[in-house]
């Protein structure tokens, strides 16, 4: 029984350092490297889901995504700054140690440099993230970032249109082989829900609760 509590919590720092290593690729645009290094490359339902963006589903779909589409999307570097922080954790290891389930609120900021002109910008989301253990590592498995709100530098939330979702045929969303599966940004009219809810004890992974 303490040798089961002690992996456990094991497997709970090892599942945020994963989690926590793409938030600073990412912030560096090394989205490559999040491929590599941290998503499963042997479950075939690897999925990832981005705000608007629509799901991928699939190795060579995820692939494509981080290693081609999301490096591509940053036209020009000079200027480009994303910084997206996790805070308010909540994981569950399985009982049967095999898969990990966890939600975190996600405040950060923005700068892009569109055409020459720089702009700063607020962005908050919530992540949802499944994770499976492979070769005794945990790896992400179905990755799901909610949008919350993007809104100018200079502007409130309350202030701002949320951001709209894309036609499929705009270059920058072409990655989706699936819509979005939910989208309900921040608006002064909107209802907040628990999505992603934070998971509760489990055994086994219900394929019907991913993320």
């Amino acid at each position: 029984m303490l040798q089961k509590e002690i992996q456990r919590l094991k497997d709970l720092l090892e599942v945020q350092e994963v989690m926590s290593r793409d938030m600073h690729l990412h912030t560096a645009n090394l989205h490559k490297e999040c491929w590599e290094k941290l998503f499963t490359h042997k479950a075939p339902d690897v999925s990832a889901e981005i705000a608007s963006g629509g799901r991928v589903e699939g190795q060579e779909a995820v692939k494509n995504l981080y290693c081609d589409l999301l490096p591509r999307s940053v036209k020009n570097p000079v200027g480009f700054m994303f910084v997206h922080s996790l805070d308010t954790p909540s994981i569950q290891i399985a009982g049967d140690g095999k898969t990990a389930k966890g939600v975190w609120f996600s405040p950060g900021h923005e700068t892009i440099n569109d055409n020459g002109k720089i702009q700063a910008l607020w962005c908050w989301s919530y992540f949802g993230t499944d994770f499976i253990k492979e070769d005794g590592k945990w790896k992400m498995w179905h990755y799901h970032c909610y949008a919350m709100f993007k809104t100018p530098f200079e502007k409130s939330w309350v202030e701002s249109s949320p951001e709209p979702v894309p036609p499929a045929e705009e270059e920058s969303f072409t990655f989706q082989n699936k819509p979005s599966t939910y989208y309900n940004p921040y608006t002064p009219t909107s209802i907040r829900e628990l999505i992603p809810a934070p998971p509760e004890p489990y055994e086994t992974f219900d394929p019907s609760k991913a993320y």
